[in-house]
C-alpha cells in the first residue's frame, strides 16, 4: 500500500481496490472498516514505527511527507496528514485509541480536538514539566516510555523485548528509563540470560526482557498522595512525613485534629470528621495511597481499619531511612514485597527477612533493586525479634501476621517501639 495524502485525491490501492475514485477522505474510512484498526498513532519516524511494530491493527498519521514515505516502505500503514485538522480526526472511529507520539506542543493541539470528538487519548510525554498540562486536557494516560504506553493500551501485564542500541551502550541499568509502568526482568547477552541488577552495564546487542503493568508502577513509585493525620504528632514526625513525600514526589494532604475530630480545609471551606468518617470518605477516593499517623498505644480496631484501606506509616521522627527491614510475616507477601522494593529504589538497600522458606518463590520479584534476602532457619519469631533489635530506621510488616508464628503482643511491641518507624500493610 502506498502512502495516502489527503491534501489531494489519493491515487493508490487498498487490498487490490483502486481508490482514486474515492471522494476526499473516503478512502481511509473504507480502509479502517476493512482492517478494523483500533490504534491511531499520531507521530513520525522511528518513534511512531516502534509503537506501530508492537501494536497490530494500527495506522500512523504522520504530518511529515518524507517520514511517511519511509515508514510506508518499512511496511507500516501510514497516512500523511495533519492530525491537528479537525476534518482529519473526525473521519476516524472515535472507538479507536488515539496515541499521541509527536512533539508536546503538537500533541496538546491534537488532544484538544480529540477530546471534543470523544476519543480515548494516550500520550508519550517528552517534557515532564508538561505532564500537568496533559492532565488538564483530559488525557487518559500519560506515559514516559513506549513500553509503558504499550502496557496501558493492552490494560494488563505485558512482556516486551527491547534491543539495546549503540546509543544506549555504556548506560547502567539504573540509568535506563523503561517508564513508570515497566521494569527489566532479564537481560539476554550472547546466548545467555543474565539476572539484572542496578549497576549492570548495558552493551549494544543486548536484549532487555521488560514487563509492563499496573503492579509494576506500584513497586516503582507507590505514592502519589499521602495523607497526614496530624493529631498529636510532634514536629519531627511531621518532618518525616514531609521527607517521605519529597522523596517520592508525592502530594502531602494534611488533616488537623480538632478535639475528637479531624478537620480538612480546602479553598477556604472547613469540614470536620471523626476518624471513621474520614477513613470511609477516603476509601471512596482513588487518589490516596498512604496514611501517616501516630499511635500512642495498642489499638487493633483503629489500625486494622486504616490498614484495610491504605498502607499506614507510624513515624518516629526519622530524617532518612538508612536501614530498612521488611518482615515477610504474611501468606500474601506482595504488599510487603512491593513496599520493600519501592523503598529500596528511593532509599537504598533493604533487608528482606522471609519467615518461611516456601516464600522464596517470590524472590523473582526482586529485580533492578538492591535487596539483601534472608530466610529464617530457626524459630521465626526469635529471628524476627533479633533482627529488629539490631537497629533499623524503618520496618515494613503485615498486620495479618499469619506467617512466622510471631506473637501478637510481640508484633505490637515492634509497631509501637520508638526506635523505628513502621510501615504496616494489610
Amino acid at each position: 500500500m502506498q502512502v495516502g495524502d489527503i491534501t489531494e485525491t489519493p491515487k493508490f490501492t487498498v487490498y487490490g481496490l483502486n481508490c482514486s475514485s474515492f471522494l476526499k477522505y473516503e478512502w481511509y474510512k473504507y480502509f479502517l472498516r476493512q482492517i478494523q484498526l483500533v490504534n491511531i498513532i499520531i507521530g513520525s519516524g522511528d518513534k511512531a514505527g516502534r509503537i506501530a511494530s508492537k501494536l497490530p491493527e494500527s495506522l500512523i498519521v504522520d504530518r511529515n511527507p518524507e517520514s511517511a514515505i519511509d515508514l510506508e516502505l518499512r511496511g507500516f500503514n501510514v497516512l500523511n496528514a495533519d492530525a491537528s485538522n479537525v476534518e482529519v480526526l473526525s473521519k476516524f472511529d472515535s472507538e479507536s485509541k488515539l496515541i499521541l507520539a509527536d512533539e508536546d506542543e503538537f500533541n496538546l493541539k491534537v488532544a484538544k480536538i480529540a477530546k471534543t470528538l470523544g476519543f480515548d487519548v494516550l500520550a508519550i510525554v517528552s517534557d515532564e514539566e508538561k505532564c500537568r498540562i496533559y492532565e488538564i486536557e483530559g488525557i487518559s494516560k500519560v506515559c514516559s516510555s513506549i513500553e509503558s504506553l504499550i502496557s496501558s493500551v493492552f490494560g494488563k501485564t505485558r512482556y516486551l523485548e527491547v534491543p539495546v542500541s549503540d546509543e544506549m551502550e555504556g548506560l547502567s541499568l539504573s540509568e535506563y528509563d523503561a517508564g513508570e509502568d515497566c521494569m527489566v526482568v532479564s537481560v539476554f547477552r550472547e546466548g545467555k540470560i543474565l539476572h539484572p541488577f542496578p549497576e549492570m552495564e548495558l552493551k549494544s546487542g543486548d536484549l532487555l526482557g521488560v514487563v509492563c503493568g499496573e503492579h509494576v508502577r506500584i513497586t516503582k513509585n507507590p505514592f502519589d498522595n499521602i495523607l497526614l493525620l496530624k493529631g498529636e504528632m510532634g514536629e519531627d514526625e511531621v518532618k518525616e512525613a514531609e521527607m517521605l513525600a519529597e522523596r517520592f514526589s508525592a502530594n502531602l494532604i494534611l488533616f488537623e485534629k480538632v478535639g475528637n475530630a479531624f478537620a480538612c480545609v480546602l479553598d477556604g471551606h472547613s469540614e470536620s470528621f471523626n476518624l471513621d468518617e474520614a477513613v470511609e470518605m477516603l476509601k471512596r477516593s482513588d487518589e490516596l495511597d498512604l496514611i501517616v499517623t501516630t499511635l500512642k498505644e495498642k489499638n487493633e480496631k483503629i489500625l486494622k481499619n486504616l490498614v484495610s484501606k491504605f498502607p499506614t506509616l507510624i513515624p518516629t521522627g526519622k530524617d532518612n531511612y538508612r536501614r530498612i527491614l521488611a518482615l515477610v510475616n504474611t501468606s500474601k507477601p506482595d504488599g510487603v514485597i512491593n513496599m520493600a522494593k519501592a523503598f529500596s529504589r528511593y532509599f537504598g538497600g533493604v533487608k528482606v527477612l522471609f519467615l518461611e522458606e516456601e516464600q522464596l518463590k517470590h524472590f523473582s520479584k526482586f529485580t533492578e533493586t538492591e535487596m539483601e534476602v534472608e530466610v529464617s532457619k530457626g524459630n521465626p519469631m526469635v529471628d524476627a525479634v533479633k533482627e529488629f533489635k539490631s537497629g533499623y530506621d524503618l520496618v515494613i510488616l503485615s498486620l495479618s501476621n499469619n506467617i512466622g508464628n510471631i506473637d501478637r503482643d510481640i508484633l505490637w511491641k515492634i509497631i509501637l517501639d520508638k526506635s523505628s518507624s513502621v510501615l504496616v500493610v494489610d
